[in-house]
């Protein structure tokens, strides 16, 4: 059965049309990625009403191939500039930009694309090959078995998030308590409507991720100095490496690329920290670690292995549990929800068709990312170069036209402006915007599956503490909080103390 989904999936993408829109969200997030300032994630929320018009799978793959794409366009900055265009990309500027400023601007960049088509192929195999296996246990998911997930991946969210963790975990609870504005799924009265009946089908999601993700981009833009940027005027040297130099970076590739997936995997984590993890790793374990910072291709062939892998490994806790691996993920699970698909276990079975198209989008967008990047890169220059006083005005139409273009209601702009007020304020007091859009999303299936749960169990508490799998999952939950809190750090320190003075 599993087999025929892939083959579906397979054919699907294959389509002229899937073909020409995995290129096109490529080409989009080459271009977002190389343009410091602005993020996958905010591409990706702002362009979503543009798949409304869409078949499901071929939208999804879209902006699925927008996220792989920036992921190398990040580089593209980072190498040219010494800015990354994307965060995942602060690792490349340690070697890209020395190797820029040596004269070696064309091998910086084409090292940054052969690693990113690598590390996206590895993880896109791992997606393949693991979500739906992962997918298959999933699927005998109940209520409580759900409510578990749902709570595992608020907590993990919650607590991976960069600075505070009370604020991480404010963030989420501010996300959920606004996931239940809306009518209610078991009684069907009104709740925290106040009586306006746009509230009454709840805050649409993609309103909600356009506001929060853009409008603050768009406002820092505008408050950040215009400085020149010292750029590089033109790539003389050749992009692609030779074969020699491709064997001695193939093994760091690859390593980099499992430690990329194995990063995705944890929701909360990203690119920015697969990036540091891999070059790290590489500096490790290279015999002349002198050479990183002063222009090694091992240092870019780690970070952009990783950044890309991130993606696929990303994907799976998402397709799978319904639990976003990043915030571009969780993005990606609005479109799902908008599209009328409920993400989380069942998305593996009765979503097959879109779920297995999506995968495969994932692994031909590595390819028409090298193909486009070859391109691409050589115009790069000039994109690097747009001013930020024209970027924010464009930032800031295309989120009044995507959120307008949801239900024609004025009603969605107001509030997507409320919802950006709220990310610019939360952004200047180091609140991540992350665990609210992961609150948004997962609120309704911990509203849901809490109250089927409770009239299983006739209301005891208790059913949740009968179940093995429900069991662990909120343990782990619990364990997530304790390990990123002070407290569990206190504890640990005591215990050493005590044993030291015995």
């Amino acid at each position: 059965m599993i087999l025929q989904y892939i083959m579906e999936g397979f054919t699907n993408v294959l389509e002229p049309i899937s073909l020409l829109l995995i290129s096109l969200g490529t080409l989009m997030g080459l271009f977002v990625g190389s343009m410091p300032g602005l993020s996958a994630t905010m591409a990706i929320a702002i362009l979503l009403p543009l798949t409304f018009n869409m078949e499901p799978a071929h939208g999804l793959s879209m902006l699925a191939s927008l996220y792989m794409g920036a992921m190398y366009g990040g580089s593209i900055a980072a190498i040219l500039i010494r800015t990354p265009g994307t965060p995942a990309a602060a690792a490349t500027i340690m070697d890209g930009y020395p190797m820029a400023q040596q004269g070696r601007a064309g091998k910086a960049l084409g090292v940054s694309l052969t690693a990113s088509l690598f590390g996206g192929i590895i993880s896109s195999i791992a997606l393949l090959t693991i979500a739906p296996l992962l997918g298959k246990i999933a699927v005998q998911f109940g209520p409580v078995e759900l409510f578990a997930v749902a709570t595992l991946g608020i907590t993990i969210i919650g607590s991976l998030s960069r600075g505070s963790t009370i604020l991480g975990l404010l963030a989420g609870a501010i996300g959920l308590l606004l996931s239940l504005v809306g009518m209610d799924p078991v009684t069907g009265s009104p709740r925290f409507t106040f009586g306006n009946m746009y509230l009454f089908s709840g805050i649409p999601f993609t309103v909600a991720l356009i506001g929060l993700f853009s409008i603050p981009q768009a406002m820092r833009l505008i408050e950040k100095d215009e400085r020149a940027k010292d750029a590089i005027s033109k790539i003389t040297d050749k992009m692609l490496p030779t074969f020699k130099e491709f064997k001695s970076i193939i093994v760091t590739i690859l390593r980099s690329g499992i430690i990329g997936i194995m990063t995705g995997l944890i929701p909360g984590t990203g690119g920015d920290t697969a990036c540091w993890f891999a070059y790290n790793e590489a500096k490790r374990f290279a015999r002349d670690k002198e050479k990183f910072g002063k222009g090694c291709i091992e240092g870019v062939a780690a970070a952009e292995a990783a950044n890309n892998a991130v993606v696929g490994g990303a994907l799976i806790p998402t397709l799978t549990l319904g639990i976003p691996g990043s915030s571009s993920t969780a993005v990606l699970m609005g479109g799902l929800m908008v599209h009328g698909i409920m993400p989380g276990p069942t998305l593996m079975t009765e979503y097959a068709d879109v779920t297995y198209t999506l995968i495969w989008a994932v692994m031909f967008s590595n390819l028409a990312m090298f193909l486009i990047g070859l391109l691409f890169t050589k115009v790069a220059i000039n994109v690097t170069k747009v001013s930020n006083k024209v970027l924010a005005p464009i930032i800031v139409i295309l989120c009044v036209i995507g959120s307008f273009a949801i239900n024609n209601s004025m009603f969605d702009v107001f509030m997507m402006f409320g919802f950006g007020i709220l990310g610019y304020f939360m952004d200047k007091i180091k609140m991540p915007t992350a665990p609210m859009v992961v609150g948004l999303i997962l609120g309704h299936m911990l509203d849901t599956s809490l109250n089927q749960s409770l009239l299983m169990s006739g209301g005891s508490w208790t059913i949740f503490f009968r179940n093995k799998i429900s069991i662990v999952l909120l343990a782990i939950a619990a364990f997530s909080i304790l390990q990123s809190t002070p407290i569990l750090g206190y504890v640990f320190k005591s215990l050493k103390n005590k044993k030291t003075s015995t």
